[in-house]
């Protein structure tokens, strides 16, 4: 009678908490223009009979370990998703809004239940997997002696076809200007990476000096970065078969990295970010072998000098690279007790370095430094937007500041969705002498406009955090090249095209965005990705309680956070995260099959 009784309890409840869920999805701005599902559809019948048989499900042996470790993850996800559906449609976001709260609170039960069923069915998702007949298939190649150049020489080959699309390689973004500065002799800055501004001339003035055109030095920058990334990838699937990953995940990865446009196109492109990933993935895998394998790794000094060797290049590669290592900094203290010192020395020795480089050994060398204003995109565009959008609140001694740091002809060139327009004409020496008032005029015009500042800020990055939509400024992908109007293309770079069909299909991707009417491709293409995998594989470790693995995890969520404080949503500006997706994912299994 008492276990009658108790499902009939549980019936009710699931059938309350289904009715709340779609009741919430009804609501406007869940997903989209309008909502999920219609009050009056029948599918919304159907969902709330599903969603009753889900939660009834659950419900049966609920443990309050399930509950609170899936909450945190299920709030931030129902948030991003909430915050962008309603941001993509409207353009703004709206806190006063009651249906905000009721959509946030039905979306988080839903993603609860999600989380809770990946917590209970994990080892059987495991063993379901390992007896697939890709996993066998997959395990004969994995089992070869020369695994890694296997992997290394069938990814190249598998970049055939987008080589040939678009040969002799993708001169677009920031490669004209990082020509300029050696071609027509504009001297060094370090506003583009000055190690990657060598590398690519170094190339053109190579291929010139063979052939006596710079297009055969485009052709040599292409092929030493596809080599370079396919080594780097080879070695991240490497480590998966190093860890006894499974056979069919080592697969996917390879598929990832092989077949996926947007990967293709980066590895042809003349971009820095593209180096970057490659060094940055690799600093990921040798991160997660340090906290796992921690003795091992601390008694050989090849791996150390190679891990010190590695962050130093990724650094000198993006800016960025020093503020994500300063991230692991406390948490290192907290969980590397043993190791703790070691660990910090090889943390702190690249950021020394990296910084003298880029400091007086640049300012020796005569090399301009980096604008501070690359760091202030998000302030700029707030103090922009108020002025622009509400200039009611903003009094005329603020606007007399903002205009010295930033002339009222560049504010009126307000673009909403990129700050390259109004921090142009940033005064940098101003700012260099009195950063203090700045700060203090943007934040007394914040507080008297606090939406303003909300949605400026998410113009900026609600797409790195919200996957229905694929924002962009003027293109996805710049695929056809940058910088190349007449008098810019001092170099007279030309696409030859060797295989049209499939420069046809890659130029689909890059402004039409094909791939985005594909289900299940359309979200692993999307930048948002990324943040979705790395919130998912770090709850499923928190549940699991192996801490030291989410350490490695910080590196990827300090990029990400450097990401929402750039100056627009790029595709390039999230491919160093998204090529670290096959990684997170196999950490999931590193410490489970060592066993």
């Amino acid at each position: 009678m008492f276990d009658k009784k108790n499902n009939q309890n549980d019936i009710i409840l699931s059938a309350f908490l289904s009715f709340f869920c779609v009741y919430g999805l009804s609501r406007e701005y869940v997903v989209g223009e309008s909502s999920f599902v219609k009050a009056n559809s029948f599918f919304t019948l159907l969902l709330w009979i599903i969603l009753s048989a889900l939660f009834y499900q659950i419900k049966k042996n609920l443990v309050f370990q399930e509950v609170y470790s899936s909450f945190p993850g299920a709030v931030i996800l129902a948030l991003s998703q909430r915050i962008g559906a309603e941001f993509s449609a409207t353009k703004s976001l709206n806190l006063h809004n009651k249906n905000f709260y009721i959509t946030c609170l039905a979306i988080t039960i839903v993603f609860m239940s999600l989380f809770i069923l990946l917590f209970r069915y994990w080892q059987t998702i495991t063993k379901v997997l390992r007896k697939s007949i890709l996993n066998r298939w997959s395990e004969k190649i994995s089992n070869s002696n020369k695994f890694y150049f296997i992997i290394w020489i069938g990814l190249l080959i598998c970049w055939i076809p987008a080589f040939l699309a678009v040969y002799p390689g993708i001169y677009s973004y920031d490669a004209g200007p990082q020509v300029w500065q050696i071609f027509a002799k504009a001297g060094l800055s370090a506003h583009h990476p000055v190690i990657h501004t060598l590398l690519l001339d170094g190339c053109f003035y190579l291929g010139h000096a063979i052939t006596g055109n710079y297009n055969t030095g485009l052709l040599i920058y292409t092929l030493v970065q596809s080599v370079f990334m396919a080594a780097c990838f080879a070695y991240a699937i490497y480590y998966m078969k190093k860890n006894r990953v499974l056979p069919i995940i080592q697969l996917v990865a390879f598929v990832f990295f092989a077949f996926n446009p947007i990967n293709q196109i980066w590895v042809m492109t003349t971009t820095k970010d593209t180096i970057f990933a490659g060094f940055f993935l690799v600093l990921l895998v040798e991160t997660w072998e340090s906290v796992i394998h921690t003795e091992d790794f601390f008694a050989s000094k090849k791996k150390v000098v190679k891990y010190v060797i590695t962050a130093i290049l990724m650094c000198l590669f993006r800016n960025q690279g020093i503020y994500v290592l300063a991230l692991l900094v406390p948490f290192v203290v907290f969980t590397m007790k043993k190791y703790r010192k070691q660990f910090l020395v090889i943390l702190l020795i690249p950021i020394v370095v990296v910084k003298v480089i880029t400091g007086p050994i640049s300012n020796m060398l005569g090399i301009e430094s980096a604008n501070p204003r690359e760091a202030l995109s998000v302030p700029i565009q707030q103090l922009a937007r108020a002025v622009t959008m509400n200039p009611d609140k903003v009094s005329e001694e603020e606007k007399e500041v903002i205009y010295q740091y930033i002339p009222k002809e560049y504010v009126d060139t307000y673009n909403p969705v990129t700050s390259d327009t109004v921090k142009e004409g940033f005064n940098r020496d101003l700012f260099e002498k009195d950063s203090k008032t700045f700060f203090k005029t943007w934040l007394s015009v914040g507080l008297k406009n606090k939406g303003i500042y909300l949605d400026s800020f998410l113009f900026g990055s609600y797409g790195y955090f919200y996957m229905d939509e694929s924002p962009y400024w003027i293109s996805f992908i710049l695929y056809d090249g940058a910088w190349l109007d007449e008098g810019q293309n001092i170099l007279n770079i030309q696409r030859e095209s060797k295989f049209p069909l499939y420069d046809k299909y890659l130029r689909a991707v890059s402004y039409g965005l094909v791939q985005e009417r594909v289900p299940v491709i359309s979200t692993v293409s999307n930048e948002a990705f990324p943040f979705w995998i790395l919130v998912v594989v770090a709850r499923v470790l928190l549940y699991q309680r192996k801490l030291k693995k989410l350490l490695p995890l910080l590196l990827v969520f300090g990029f990400w956070g450097t990401m929402l404080l750039g100056p627009l949503i790029a595709i390039r500006y999230a491919y160093p995260i998204i090529v670290c997706v096959p990684s997170m994912l196999a950490v999931l299994y590193y410490e489970n099959n060592n066993k």
